[in-house]
């Protein structure tokens, strides 16, 4: 009896095992079940980040995405979840003059009888987001080929760091830049891009008067208050002693490498009046002349610039303007170059869209333009420096980021100059990415 209450016993055990052991198995099998599940949505969440950080590095910007004026593509770091961004623009452009005479050079007569090809720049953008908050951005530029040679006025090529800086980002209202930094003044200085502005090449009250691209090391606090945008802070200044007959400050402009204790103050601010029009203006001060004492002359040579400009982009029109003045103290005191106390200029450029009902663009366009870079008939030829320019062409948007450009350019000298007027027909292609 006692043998068949064991068996029993034991049966019951084994049978009660068995059933907790299946119990656990199916338990398991819904373990496994669920973490292949969780698995493979892991996996798909890793391949959409990935494709996702993959776009954003190597596909083009939105076409809307500026960031505090910059250019689409240079803005590219501000947008972005990736920690590091790659962008960039370049510019190719083909160029024949049909009428010209330089009165000083029989040198570059004879060159501008030929067809002029160039890769005109190739600039890729870095950016690196160190956190949600700090960010860096380098601009290098490649210009016409990009080999560095000395300037014989036929070949000169260069690469140059154009910026590289880092943003401490506090808040939208209020920002820290610092570092090698474009020079918050006009239109084109900030956003150079070829996709920006609408002529083959960029305007020339926006390439002598404002020396785009004006780029040296300081610190700007910026940001952006409701529609209301803002740059103020200090640059180091350019350098009088490289300042040349009829192009005010231009060549003045430092490099990366330093040594001065000329430092100015720039401010810029800029209005969002809605509906595509955007109004805003630039000031800029500094004394340029500590380099002078290096030929022993003791002399500020202070520069003052004040400009206006307004854009305007709604029902298929774009249209551009800007005014500038330029004043230059001891302008009379740097040896060896007749230079000018006062220069002013001004621009208009107006082109509309003819493709309305599709996604690319095709705007006929023309631009007007008056410089007068010898406003007080300072130096012995001041004729020489005062000229319109009108420029008649169109822009084909195949994409938002390439465009085509053709135009026929005319410049007008006044009626006493000694240099004959000029005439050239220009074709660029441009992109960003």
């Amino acid at each position: 009896m006692n043998k068949m209450y064991m068996s029993l016993l034991v049966s019951s055990l084994v049978l009660a095992s068995e059933a907790d052991l299946q119990k656990q198995l199916d338990e398991l099998r819904s373990e496994m079940k669920e973490l292949k599940i969780e698995q493979s949505q892991t996996n798909e969440s890793l391949v959409e980040e990935l494709v996702s950080i993959k776009n954003e590095m190597f596909m083009p910007a939105s076409e809307s995405e500026s960031f505090s004026s910059l250019g689409v593509a240079a803005s590219k770091v501000y947008h972005t979840k990736s920690v590091v961004s790659i962008g960039g623009y370049g510019e190719y452009k083909l160029k024949k003059y049909t009428e010209f005479k330089n009165g000083g050079s029989d040198n570059a007569n004879k060159r501008r009888k030929k067809i002029e090809t160039n890769v005109v720049r190739f600039v890729p953008y870095i950016g690196f987001r160190f956190n949600d908050w700090i960010v860096m951005n380098t601009e290098i530029e490649f210009e016409d080929g990009g080999a560095k040679t000395q300037d014989d006025g036929n070949d000169y090529k260069y690469a140059i760091i154009e910026f590289s800086y880092i943003d401490f980002m506090f808040s939208k209202e209020a920002s820290l830049r610092v570092g090698h930094v474009l020079v918050p003044f006009g239109n084109i200085n900030l956003n150079h891009e070829p996709v920006a502005y609408l002529t083959a090449e960029r305007p020339t009250v926006e390439t002598i008067i404002i020396p785009s691209t004006w780029h040296t090391n300081g610190a700007l606090l910026f940001g952006q208050i409701d529609d209301f945008e803002y740059y103020i802070g200090t640059v180091s200044a350019p350098d009088a002693s490289d300042y040349k007959e009829g192009t005010f400050i231009q060549q003045g402009r430092r490099g990366a490498k330093q040594t001065t204790n000329d430092f100015g103050i720039v401010a810029r601010a800029q209005y969002d009046f809605g509906s595509g029009l955007v109004a805003g203006t630039s000031f800029y001060h500094s004394n340029t002349g500590g380099d002078l004492d290096y030929v022993g002359i003791d002399a500020n040579v202070a520069v003052t610039m004040a400009e206006v400009h307004a854009t305007y982009k709604n029902n298929d029109w774009e249209i551009s303007a800007l005014a500038v003045f330029g004043d230059m103290g001891d302008y009379d005191k740097i040896p060896g170059v007749e230079l000018s106390s006062k220069v002013y200029g001004a621009y208009v450029t107006a082109g509309y869209n003819v493709l309305r009902s599709s996604t690319q663009r095709l705007l006929p366009y023309v631009e007007i333009e008056h410089l007068n870079m010898d406003a007080n008939d300072d130096t012995t030829l001041p004729d020489n420096h005062k000229f319109n320019e009108y420029t008649a062409g169109f822009a084909y948007y195949p994409d938002p980021h390439v465009v085509v450009k053709l135009d026929y350019w005319i410049k007008d000298y006044n009626a006493d100059a000694t240099l004959a007027d000029e005439e050239a027909v220009t074709a660029s292609l441009g992109f960003i990415f």
